[in-house]
């Protein structure tokens, strides 16, 4: 080899000293990626069991953009050092990588066959007094207050990134990784009630906008009419507990501290939770369930998750 060559690889070297840095995955991140894990293997066993089939060139979109997104990770990680956008990337692949896992185990979830919860989930509404269709059709019969409630259920996922990208800039890395823990144990936990209490949901019970597709394909998944996942768009079937409810009481917590933040999304979300059974086609009876669940993993995520990782809320990520 010549004395170019040598010189090139001392270069080389000399560059990796200065340029890449030696990195470990933290402890509460391996945890999620070992919940995904398992998530995908109950997937691929839930699939054999109910004779299912998924169409896997659907997910080829969300691999390569999680497999990009980790890519950025890496490279804020152990190249061009910058912790806290290599945290953040690395949530954002963890959101797309467990939503891509959880969304296949919902369609699994509704083909156990148990009885329908609608009857009781609206003789609970009849029991407080509150009419489902009384409610729907007064939005329905005014457009402003229609257009300002779909706008409010709209916004759960520009919440969500959005409260992901601000910690992380921040730096309460710490703070992410409990919203990361909270959406992973409430959708965990959601997707358990929904296979336990399966429901078609107020439009479907009611016949009013039953030809809703999320409609059309909880009632096939549940009748056993369906059985191949990803030829038609991934539809968002869970009715009972409402996860729109849940998740948007745990970002507005997690904007505590943020007051300007804190009051828009609490703003926000009062809009988005009163819209939820009229635009969402949800029985209010959802609404009360997806306030327990959202209460339960706060403190699952509290007590449990957060002191045995070791995730200090108060820290700060230095630059």
């Amino acid at each position: 080899m010549g004395t170019g060559n040598f010189a090139m690889l001392e270069k080389l070297k000399d560059w990796k000293k200065t340029h890449v840095f030696k990195t470990e995955m933290p402890a509460n991140a391996r945890a999620i990626w070992s919940v995904i894990g398992l998530m995908i293997v109950a997937d691929a066993i839930g699939l054999k069991v109910q004779g299912m089939s998924l169409v896997l060139h659907a997910l080829i979109a969300n691999v390569a953009a999680i497999s990009i997104i980790m890519g950025i990770s890496f490279i804020y990680s152990c190249v061009r050092r910058s912790p806290r956008i290599a945290e953040m990337t690395h949530m954002m692949a963890i959101l797309l990588a467990y939503t891509c896992s959880g969304a296949i185990a919902s369609y699994i979830a509704a083909t156990v066959h148990r009885p329908l919860f609608d009857a009781q989930l609206a003789a609970a509404d009849r029991a407080l007094g509150l009419n489902w269709i009384a409610c729907y059709r007064w939005v329905a019969a005014h457009p402003h207050i229609e257009a300002l409630f779909l706008t409010a259920y709209a916004s759960l996922i520009p919440q969500l990134l959005f409260v992901i990208m601000m910690l992380n800039f921040k730096g309460f890395c710490a703070r992410g990784w409990e919203v990361i823990w909270l959406f992973v144990v409430s959708c965990t936990g959601c997707l358990i009630l929904s296979a336990i209490w399966p429901a078609a949901g107020a439009f479907g019970y009611y016949h009013i906008e039953a030809n809703r597709p999320y409609v059309q394909v909880f009632l096939g998944l549940h009748n056993g009419a369906i059985k191949i996942i990803g030829n038609q768009p991934i539809q968002g079937i869970i009715q009972f507990p409402s996860f729109h409810v849940a998740l948007a009481i745990l970002l507005t917590y997690a904007a505590r501290g943020f007051p300007i933040l804190f009051i828009t999304f609490l703003e926000i979300n009062i809009l988005l939770f009163l819209s939820t059974p009229a635009i969402g086609g949800h029985h209010f009876a959802d609404l009360w369930g997806g306030v327990a669940l959202a209460l339960a993993s706060i403190w699952l995520v509290r007590k449990v998750v957060s002191p045995r990782l070791g995730l200090d809320m108060t820290k700060v990520m230095e630059m």
